[in-house]
């Protein structure tokens, strides 16, 4: 395991993990085809250098007293403390495994870093093949480039105008009354999150209308986060902004319409979700729900329940829209009790668990599912049984009788990122 010069950087090998310690320039150099989704390079993008993202894995104090910084939106830097890493509060804002990245060792790891030391909690954290906790064999994070901290590396991107700290004025609260902006992100939501949900959801916003939205097997709650920051962005940059300008800064702000409830029935769910969302500045509008999916009278004391619809409503003659969406989540029990749900209490049959949605109730699903309607499905994982005949959803919500429930919004196919598996982006609202 000898260490070998390149291109002025160091090669390291551990464990037949690659990666290079190099300087903050040849960071910002960038690394052979390189980027955030490795799906969006064309075939004959091998010569194309961009700068990798980079984790600083220094505390959140050392971070806000000094941090790199380029005037480009581009490469994303993104403080996640080593401490949060391996406690596991901020691991699952790590990037998927397939992209590669790079990291800023504190000073205190440095030696121990360098010396490739078993006890490295560094080392162990990113490039070990086996679990830990479980002893189970695991794929490595594509660590290809390390900078170690120095006071060398700071006097020097000093000169090079490369680095912010907390006396700057672009450093303060990133939140007020009137301003809101989305710390960056090192992993990307699912298609129908960005391009489907997020348009449906600053209309809310823009027309006020309280809204809980329940993302149904919500994991580790990325999904929530990314909406709810990007509503809360728009409606507090945009929306409050127009409205403080026409009251001449009253500072009598409406409150934000919109409540997201991550429902999981998994314990750990929350351990995850609620340190996601409060490093976010999102959990004054965000609630882990535990709750058994398979029985369908709890879903429905969910959907209903006054302690979520309170949260977002300033009139009480005003019922709150609800929102519902499931992404790689699958319950077709669950999803015909939505489908077949009645719009008032006395369309209910009461021979069954009663559910009774709105008119107007968005659902959305995002979902493997075969491209065809003849297609077979020519993956492991997941098992056919668990992936979405092609018009399945569409003959559950979209029945051609006369009791017509549900119109359909959008119903397309996409490809996952990392493996070409097909799924279905579908959302269709209630309309009686």
């Amino acid at each position: 395991m000898g260490e070998t010069e390149r291109s002025g950087s160091y090669k390291r090998k551990r464990d037949e993990v690659d990666y290079e310690i190099v300087t903050t320039t040849q960071w910002l150099d960038g690394w052979p085809s390189s980027a955030i989704d490795k799906n969006n390079c064309s075939s004959g993008s091998s010569n194309i250098r961009d700068a990798l993202p980079l984790v600083d894995l220094r505390s959140y104090e050392q971070f806000h007293k000094i941090h790199l910084h380029t005037n480009n939106a581009t490469p994303l830097i993104v403080n996640l403390p080593l401490e949060t890493l391996l406690s596991g509060e901020r691991a699952c804002e790590l990037p998927p495994r397939h992209v590669e990245f790079a990291i800023l060792v504190p000073s205190t790891y440095t030696d121990l870093f360098s010396s490739r030391n078993s006890q490295c909690s560094i080392h162990n954290l990113f490039f070990a093949s086996k679990s830990s906790a479980t002893q189970q064999s695991r794929k490595p994070w594509l660590v290809r480039q390390v900078i170690l901290e120095t006071e060398h590396l700071w006097n020097e991107e000093r000169l090079r105008n490369n680095i912010k700290s907390s006396t700057d004025k672009s450093c303060e609260n990133r939140s007020s009354a009137l301003s809101f902006h989305p710390l960056p992100r090192l992993w990307k939501p699912d298609p129908l999150v960005s391009s489907g949900l997020l348009p449906l959801l600053k209309q809310y916003c823009h027309q006020r209308t309280p809204c809980t939205v329940f993302d149904l097997g919500s994991g580790a709650g990325r999904d929530v986060c990314y909406l709810a920051e990007e509503t809360k962005a728009f409606y507090h940059n945009s929306i409050l902004q127009q409205q403080a300008k026409k009251q001449n800064n009253k500072h009598q702000y409406d409150q934000f319409p919109l409540h997201f409830v991550g429902v999981d029935n998994h314990k750990g769910s929350a351990r995850r979700c609620e340190p996601l969302w409060r490093n976010h500045m999102i959990d004054d509008i965000t609630t882990s729900h535990l709750l058994n999916l398979n029985k369908l009278d709890l879903v429905n004391d969910c959907f209903t329940n006054t302690l979520f619809n309170d949260q977002t409503a300033t009139n009480e003659k005003i019922q709150p829209a609800v929102f519902i969406y499931a992404i790689r989540f699958l319950n077709r029990k669950l999803l015909s009790y939505i489908a077949n749900s009645a719009s008032r209490n006395d369309d209910i049959d009461h021979e069954r668990p009663p559910l009774c949605l709105p008119i107007g109730t968005i659902m959305a699903i995002s979902h493997f599912c075969k491209p065809t309607k003849t297609s077979e499905w020519n993956f492991d994982h997941p098992k056919v049984s668990n992936v979405l005949d092609r018009d399945e959803l569409n003959t559950l919500f979209g029945n051609k009788s006369d009791d017509k429930k549900w119109t359909i919004l959008k119903d397309d196919i996409c490809h996952d990122g990392d493996h070409g598996r097909t799924l279905v982006q579908f959302i269709a609202r209630k309309i009686a």
